[in-house]
């Protein structure tokens, strides 16, 4: 493993030049700088981030603590976290918090590490009064969140109804998460109910309780068989949405001409399924990149302008709503 003396051998500079050049504290002249960066990539170093911390006693570690890395949702969020991150001499832990020991175990070893700060998409805060770690939630954030990163749900669920009312429906079903932490999720439905309450078509409401791909599979066969006269659906999330074109095209019905059906969040794989899925655009990437930012402007003590930062969204035209002729 490199060393920091090597690196400074190399470069022809002390070890404290190259100390502060890592750290990013205290002067570096230009030409310094770059015989050390030029230094670095040759001998392919790595900065020790941990015993970085010991030092200074501020680790530039930050947890990103997920219920579910295997939701297509997440690993674009990760990787916008981790890009501002990386670039700012930071680097991110993953941990899946699928519940509550899990959670304590991740948030200790980070107090024991005496890391940067937290991201998430579960507002713990509560359950912790006394965490003294900064943490920014993400997509899910409620009235009570501190600081957190979303986007415009409200509207993204009135686009969503809009699309739908628009392509023709007369009897659409809107699939409710049943998750009281998800409120995101829940002012999505209640702004595409709102908009549909006084459309001329008739609404069934059917419930979800997982994000699970197969288990959602099982909930669109029986709701389905419930209501085998709708003509268009509006999905919670993509994974819900594929889920249900998996099942409405098992039953020989055709996407859009018989069934049609939108999505929200518009991750990769919405676009190469077939029929391609219409959805609702939020960026995953940017809300890791704005809540990573949070974090670091909190760990260094920095003015914040907003604690809370809401990003746009929009509605993605594929090919499974149908087109006004």
């Amino acid at each position: 493993m490199t060393t920091i003396k090597q690196v400074a051998e190399e470069a022809g500079v002390s070890k404290s030049t190259v100390s502060r050049y890592i750290s990013k504290k205290g002067y570096v002249g230009d030409d310094a700088r770059e015989k050390i960066k030029n230094a670095i990539k040759k001998l392919n170093y790595t900065p020790n981030v941990l015993a970085q911390s010991l030092k200074t006693k501020k680790n530039q570690m930050v947890g990103l603590l997920l219920p579910d890395i295997s939701n297509p949702f997440f690993p674009r969020l990760v990787r916008g976290a981790e890009s501002y991150l990386k670039d700012k001499g930071y680097r991110i832990m993953v941990g899946t918090i699928s519940d509550h020991d899990s959670l304590e175990e991740y948030i200790n070893l980070l107090l024991k590490t005496n890391a940067a700060g937290i991201i998430t998409t579960l507002d713990f805060t509560k359950e912790f009064p006394n965490l003294t770690l900064p943490v920014v939630v993400v997509d899910r954030i409620s009235k009570d969140t501190g600081y957190g990163v979303f986007s415009d749900n409200q509207l993204g669920g009135r686009l969503a109804a809009k699309a739908i009312w628009n392509a023709g429906a007369k009897q659409v079903m809107i699939i409710k998460v049943l998750d009281d932490k998800a409120e995101n999720i829940a002012e999505r439905f209640e702004a595409s109910l709102n908009y549909l309450r006084n459309k001329s078509l008739e609404i069934r409401i059917e419930e979800s309780e997982t994000f699970e791909f197969e288990k959602i599979q099982t909930e669109a066969k029986e709701n389905l068989k419930r209501n085998p006269n709708i003509d268009s659906i509006i999905a919670p999330s993509d994974i819900h949405a594929i889920a249900y074109i998996h099942e409405i095209l098992a039953i020989g019905k055709k996407i859009p001409d018989d069934i049609q059906i939108i999505g929200y969040d518009d991750i990769v794989l919405s676009q190469f399924i077939y029929p391609s899925l219409s959805t609702i655009h939020q960026s995953s990437y940017k809300m890791g990149e704005q809540a990573a930012k949070l974090i670091y402007n909190m760990a260094n003590k920095f003015s914040i302008d907003e604690a809370k930062i809401k990003l746009p969204v929009r509605y993605i035209e594929r090919n499974t709503l149908r087109r006004k002729k």
